[in-house]
């Protein structure tokens, strides 16, 4: 754990009054790391208010095991396995590519987010909360950061995001309109 996101984790647990938030800092200093937590906590089924997950009731096992059904990571082709492993997660080894393939893209692509729309539709499987930490938010391309506005506009159920960045002035200022900050020096 990350001892500097202790403070912010408790402030925005308390204080967050979106149902999307904006992690942003420099590069390095935990956004990835913070937005987990925050989604681990808002999954968490027998965690206090404005207290972070417990750690210990069958949300938090599932989340730790990195099969929670109603949280989505998305993450750019590029970074997905590292970032998973840096995080503790579980993860699938991506297949090796194939002769004349490309390789992983560094962006957050459109079909990647219609699968992340897909999964926001649908109804939460534990009853609780839903959800969703893209990151670094600025790799969404322009195609993708399109596609994502309206379910960040108006999410269904009890859907939440934390978009984590450490340029997020190179998102759309549509989706960042639609977030509230959580900055971290």
């Amino acid at each position: 754990d990350l001892p500097w996101l202790q403070a912010p984790l408790a402030d925005a647990l308390l204080h967050a009054r979106s149902h999307a938030l904006l992690v942003q800092g420099p590069a390095g200093v935990g956004q990835l790391e913070l937005a987990v937590k925050l989604a681990q906590s808002w999954l968490c089924e027998a965690r206090a208010p404005g207290e972070p997950a417990s750690g210990h009731c069958a949300s938090c096992k599932l989340f730790a095991s990195g099969t929670h059904p109603d949280f989505q990571l998305l993450l750019p082709e590029a970074l997905d396995a590292a970032a998973r492993e840096s995080l503790g997660l579980p993860f699938e080894e991506a297949e090796a590519p194939k002769a004349g393939k490309a390789k992983p893209s560094k962006e957050i692509k459109v079909e990647a987010v219609r699968n992340l729309l897909a999964f926001a539709q649908a109804t939460s499987a534990r009853g609780k909360a839903k959800v969703v930490v893209i990151f670094p938010a600025e790799a969404l391309n322009g195609v993708a950061a399109n596609a994502l506005l309206k379910t960040l506009e108006e999410p269904a159920g009890l859907l939440r995001f934390v978009l984590a960045s450490h340029d997020s002035a190179g998102l759309l200022p549509t989706i960042r309109s639609r977030c509230q900050p959580l900055p971290l020096a």
